[in-house]
């Protein structure tokens, strides 16, 4: 955890940024079996990872619980992640962004309380922000949240930077919340450390760091 202050904004809001890990046997095995073999079963389907990019796709949506076929069809194999969510911030008001359609699927049905609308969840006291990264990045002001839950990352660190700062505001008076969500046997924390350097977290970032 480690926190800092705004003030190139022109205020100065005290930011908090922890990373909180959750253990996912399940989506352990699949990841091992991909890595290993390039191939894993789920429930009679094929997940290929026989091309560097591919795997690289699919550690990143395994990560999270979910994974898409070779036909395009999402599968949820694991709610650890999101159940951990729920049970960490319960009685807490919190945004959370993610990556992967099928993760919002999944969180559907962890938070029936969930929005989509963050001009709704500023003025609800109670709502669930679902956000995608790409959509909810930039120009989204979601400051009345008590924390900002990171569900899974993007490979672009101006994600990561836009991101966070939507908890930000000069009427803000209380410390910002941020949290990285990442299992423990996925590639979360790799992407969280080449954006903390101001880095796109690419192919040849992440074979560097683990080896082919």
């Amino acid at each position: 955890m480690f926190t800092y202050t705004q003030k190139e904004a022109g205020f100065e809001i005290r930011l908090k940024i922890e990373t909180l890990t959750v253990r996912m046997t399940s989506t352990a095995e699949s990841i091992k079996s991909l890595k290993r073999q390039k191939i894993a079963l789920f429930e009679g389907i094929e997940i290929l990872g026989d091309t560097p990019a591919k795997l690289l796709t699919k550690l990143h949506q395994l990560s999270s619980g979910t994974v898409i076929d070779e036909k395009g069809e999402y599968h949820i194999i694991d709610r650890s992640k999101a159940e951990y969510v729920r049970n960490y911030f319960k009685g807490r008001k919190i945004a959370v962004f993610y990556v992967f359609k099928s993760e919002l699927a999944m969180l559907k049905e962890v938070f029936p309380n969930w929005t989509v609308s963050p001009e709704e969840f500023q003025t609800s006291p109670d709502k669930v922000f679902l956000g995608r990264f790409r959509s909810a990045r930039e120009g989204v002001r979601l400051d009345t949240t008590d924390a900002l839950v990171f569900f899974n990352l993007e490979f672009s660190f101006l994600s990561w930077e836009q991101a966070r700062n939507c908890i930000q505001s000069k009427e803000r008076t209380r410390e910002a919340a941020v949290y990285l969500v990442q299992s423990d046997c996925g590639i979360e924390r790799h992407i969280y450390e080449a954006v903390c350097r101001k880095k796109d977290f690419t192919l040849g970032y992440y074979y560097g760091k683990v080896g082919k």
